[in-house]
């Protein structure tokens, strides 16, 4: 890139950079305190523990699915 002062673009990547880490973290963090609700409740058996991890799973699924086809 020849027009760009080299100084200018590594100042842009950094920061580009930058977002993408704290977005990451924002999102691992949104999907962990998700996690977190599931874990703390008290499930009396096994099956409503594996029904709640699937709508989690489908959450997830969902929202991925979204992203790939709305995705920026």
């Amino acid at each position: 890139m020849e027009g760009i002062d080299s100084k200018i673009l590594n100042r842009l990547k950094e920061k580009v950079q930058k977002e993408l880490t704290q977005r990451e973290i924002e999102t691992i963090e949104y999907w962990l305190k998700e996690l977190m609700k599931v874990y703390q409740k008290n499930h009396p058996t096994l099956a409503e523990l594996k029904t709640d991890i699937r709508k989690y799973m489908d959450r997830m699924k969902n929202r991925l699915e979204i992203l790939k086809t709305k995705g920026f």
